[in-house]
């Protein structure tokens, strides 16, 4: 299995990467410095982020002046206050670093009191508000309804919260050169100020912070986390590598900061050049890069990590990722052979060969995406796994190349695994639906409906890999294996790109005079982008949860999904009413074959009144 976290082993040859922001992060001229890491999810920057790490200790074990922390922006999820918590666990670390001098060690306590003294501001404002409102109105409904215990106890709590918050002031918060209005920018000042002195100290020259998971957080942690930085840490020696995909930070900034009418600035972007000086955007791997990528995963699977590593020391030497070309299976085999496990060798060729089969058509799918190769690998594994536990490795054994290729048609398109699982259903000597199709498509006749949806490039070359005959395979015992995905799934949200959630939301919120535009919004996402909302929209068309002035404009808007929209409407289980009339006739317009088809089928089911028929088509 291949763990679905960041890497040791510079599997995907990132080390120039880690090279020159672990060189610019320990350059002194720069600091304080921000670094942002960009890229989408699964795209790998944990593990960056780890060769980074790995390259700065390296020269800390040298100098022992360099401190590298790493940090999970993710754990800070459930606080109250996410500024605090990341200063917190920034100093702690800082503290309890093995080469920290005594110096440092004890101005990094001193400032881990004051973040108590911030802690109980927080603690004490949020507490304290129903009670102060309650006093300062005579109303005891507040007051009743927020604090638990005996009557003597809340004047109690009234006194308590009083002094914690004069402690607070008298401790920390006030500044003897400002009045009350100016409490909180002191407090920043002084915060910054406190904790660049505690950083002078010569035994430290800098301190990189490696951030990570930021892309996990809501849309107000993120924020929170990023304002920590820029207003209390980003002081000199200090340099931050954030690691997260821009589009979901650009997401959280229109959230917390929404666009202002009549104004051209676009908020997001500036916002994040504020805060990161230097973004460096890993590239995704074109189809060439996964295909060698899923190669060197099964190497992996095959060796232990110190042969692998070897392995990879040869791939580089002989600059084969560098080619123009994909990497011939016959070359991985010759020079993965001599790191393989002994016993394991006859599997590996047979892997390794299955793989290669079907890398092409796959690679086209993952979107360039590390983790995505990874999981699908994982899947096949599995699957071949529970093949032979209920099959046996015998003559009744399953052909793994046949279970490898529907595995890649369940990834291409879900709806035509579930339709070839339907059609084998009704083999006989053979599976003649499938059959059918394949005479279609060697035919040309790429304008039969029945069809088209497999008369596509990416699903012709599914068909045309090998094993080619499968029409003549009865797939019962391939499809029990693969049950679980026989009933459409619901989408992983976390998935979806933040330009999709975004659109997603605002169809969710969408009013008759708003929809135009959210359709034009949509009509400039990526192509993938377009197909993850009607992935989400379809399932809920069919279950009649989307308007019809909504579904009308998707409709009209988008030729490409007219026949999976139309599909959804024929399992419409709710009574056509007239409200929906005039969005119906629209439709009919943009396509009169494909709605009249539709009208017939709801009327067949006894779902449209033939009055309601005749308005739609006569224009009445």
């Amino acid at each position: 299995m291949w763990l679905d976290n960041a890497s040791e082993v510079d599997i995907l040859f990132y080390e120039p990467y880690a090279n020159v922001i672990a060189d610019i992060s320990k350059n002194p001229s720069y600091k304080p410095l921000t670094i942002g890491v960009f890229g989408v999810w699964g795209a790998g920057k944990s593990t960056l982020l780890k060769l980074i790490e790995q390259k700065i200790d390296v020269d800390s074990e040298k100098k022992r002046k360099t401190l590298c922390i790493n940090i999970n922006a993710w754990t800070f999820e459930g606080y109250e206050d996410a500024k605090i918590a990341l200063m917190e666990a920034l100093l702690r670390e800082i503290k309890e670093h093995k080469d920290i001098p005594s110096k440092v060690k004890d101005g990094v306590s001193k400032l881990l009191k004051k973040l108590d003294f911030f802690k109980l501001a927080t603690k004490a404002a949020s507490v304290g508000a129903p009670m102060i409102a309650s006093v300062a109105t005579g109303n005891p409904i507040p007051l009743l309804l927020s604090v638990s215990g005996k009557a003597e106890e809340v004047s109690d709590g009234i006194k308590n919260v009083a002094n914690a918050m004069q402690s607070i002031r008298d401790d920390y918060l006030k500044d003897e050169e400002s009045d009350d209005t100016n409490s909180i920018v002191n407090n920043v000042r002084k915060f910054r100020k406190e904790f660049k002195e505690t950083l002078k100290d010569d035994g430290i020259e800098n301190v990189v912070v490696l951030i990570d998971d930021l892309d996990r957080c809501q849309p107000d942690r993120i924020i929170e986390t990023l304002e920590a930085i820029k207003l209390f840490l980003s002081v000199e020696k200090m340099t931050f590598i954030i690691a997260a995909d821009e589009n979901v930070i650009q997401y959280a900034i229109r959230k917390k900061y929404p666009p202002i009418e009549n104004y051209s600035v676009n908020l997001d972007k500036e916002y994040i050049e504020k805060i990161i000086q230097l973004p460096i955007y890993i590239p995704e791997l074109s189809s060439k890069d996964i295909e060698n990528y899923l190669m060197l995963l099964v190497v992996q699977e095959y060796c232990n990590i110190d042969q692998f590593k070897k392995f990879l020391k040869k791939i580089k030497e002989e600059k084969l990722l560098i080619s123009n070309d994909v990497i011939d299976v016959q070359k991985i085999k010759t020079i993965a052979i001599d790191y393989i496990n002994k016993n394991d060798k006859q599997e590996f060729e047979e892997t390794a060969d299955i793989i290669a089969g079907i890398k092409r058509i796959i690679a086209g799918n993952l979107k360039g995406n590390p983790r995505q190769a990874k999981r699908f690998l994982n899947t096949y594994t599995t699957k071949k796994k529970l093949a032979e536990l209920y099959f046996g490795t015998g003559e009744d054994a399953l052909d793994t190349r046949v279970l490898a290729k529907l595995l890649v048609l369940q990834k291409l398109d879900g709806d035509l695994f579930i339709l070839l699982n339907e059609w084998n259903k009704k083999f006989t000597t053979e599976n003649e639906d499938f059959k059918a199709m394949l005479e279609s498509i060697e035919s040309g006749d790429s304008e039969n409906e029945k069809y088209k949806a497999w008369n596509v490039p990416t699903i012709i070359n599914w068909v045309e890999s090998e094993p080619k005959d499968l029409e003549k395979i009865r797939l019962d015992r391939y499809f029990y294996l693969t049950r679980e995905s026989l009933k459409k799934a619901d989408v992983d949200v976390s998935t979806l790109s933040s330009a999709v959630k975004d659109i997603l939301e605002r169809i969710g919120k969408a009013t008759r005079g708003l929809i135009p535009q959210i359709v034009q919004d949509m009509t400039k996402l990526s192509a993938i982008d377009q197909s993850m909302v009607f992935e989400v929209i379809i399932p809920k068309i069919q279950k009649g949860e989307i308007e019809f002035y909504i579904i009308r404009s998707l409709f009209v808007g988008f030729e490409a999904y007219r026949d999976k929209i139309c599909n959804a409407l024929e399992s419409y289980s709710k009574k056509i009413t007239i409200k929906s009339a005039s969005a119906i006739k629209e439709m009919r317009s943009a396509d009169k074959m494909k709605v009249d088809n539709l009208i017939a089928t709801w009327e067949k089911a006894g779902l449209i009144e033939q009055k309601l028929i005749e308005t739609i088509k006569e224009g009445k």
